[in-house]
């Protein structure tokens, strides 16, 4: 991925799906049954590489997988919808997407290979994806063929009800759904972290550790709780797992708080770098000059003053 990811909800996604497993499952799950049956899901890999734009990282950030179908490689994006409320023309972003993506096979290859969008939206809101043909309307017959159409299969998990969730053999899996489904409702998170567990622990896979641990990060990042709160929800686990869970959270917390002071410091330097540079600009020093004097180059002084409404 050419872009770090600093939504909670992206990091968490990407935690599960970049799995080769989960991800198996989770196109088994929701692609249609004619493309899910086609695909040899024994040929999958995870490709390093992403189809986004720089217009478009605000919008989405992707996943993206080659499959094969026959002869012929496939990718299949899962792109993640930053925004999580339902967007209109969310059709229009994806046209972009996918002519970036053929645009930089182009460039890598020089020849195409499908590309296969997924849209995951996990907000809170109810939305119906709709095509380009049902943006504009009133488009006479004859005018048709020349709407840029194309499917994308858009997953819902708003959707999607908890025994929905539960007939998915991957309770990894079902885990992370749960949590998603519910991250933008606190309380009610909280209210299921008992049965979310209850998956993990009940899950085979041999990255059972690391996901217990990246729900719990994820978790903190959601829900405002504390120690004693937790062990009150959990008290009806059995006291091992209890013990594990309790120590975990313990030291999520406290790398939560050396984190966020690391990031004070950090955003104190920052703030502290920029007034220098907008004082000497004020004191009547040019950019070259304040470059020079800061070891930064002219265009980095332009746009520190430029955020600070001293440059047009």
């Amino acid at each position: 991925m050419k872009k770090s990811i600093n939504n909670p909800h992206d990091k968490f996604f990407k935690s599960f799906i970049l799995d080769k497993q989960n991800a198996i499952d989770f196109l088994k799950t929701f692609l249609p049954r004619h493309l899910s049956e086609a695909l040899d899901f024994d040929s999958i890999s995870i490709e390093n590489v992403s189809f986004i734009s720089e217009s478009l990282s605000e919008v989405f950030s992707d996943a993206v997988f080659k499959c094969k179908i026959k002869e012929n490689d496939v990718y299949i994006s899962i792109l993640i919808e930053h925004k999580s409320y339902p967007d209109k023309f969310l059709a229009v972003q994806l046209l972009k997407y996918l002519s970036n993506a053929y645009s930089l096979q182009l460039k890598k290859e020089n020849k195409l290979e499908l590309v296969v969008p997924l849209v995951y939206y996990h907000g809170k809101d109810n939305w119906k994806y709709k095509p380009i043909s049902k943006i504009i309307e009133g488009i006479p017959d004859f005018l048709k063929d020349y709407v840029p159409d194309f499917d994308t299969v858009f997953v819902n998990l708003n959707t999607l009800s908890e025994s929905e969730l539960n007939n998915i053999n991957n309770l990894l899996l079902v885990s992370a759904l749960y949590m998603q489904k519910y991250s933008v409702e606190p309380e009610l998170l909280k209210a299921k972290i008992v049965d979310i567990i209850s998956f993990l622990e009940n899950t085979l896979s041999g990255n059972k550790g690391n996901f217990i641990r990246n729900v719990f990060v994820y978790f903190n990042e959601l829900v405002e709780i504390d120690l004693d709160e937790l062990k009150n929800i959990i008290n009806v686990l059995p006291l091992k797992e209890k013990k594990e869970i309790m120590t975990t959270y313990q030291l999520i917390k406290q790398e939560g708080i050396k984190e966020g002071i690391k990031e004070g410091i950090k955003e104190g330097i920052k703030k502290g770098f920029e007034k220098s540079i907008t004082r000497l600009f004020q004191k009547g020093f040019d950019v070259v000059q304040i470059a020079d004097i800061m070891e930064l180059s002219p265009i980095k002084i332009e746009e520190i003053l430029r955020k600070n409404n001293l440059m047009s």
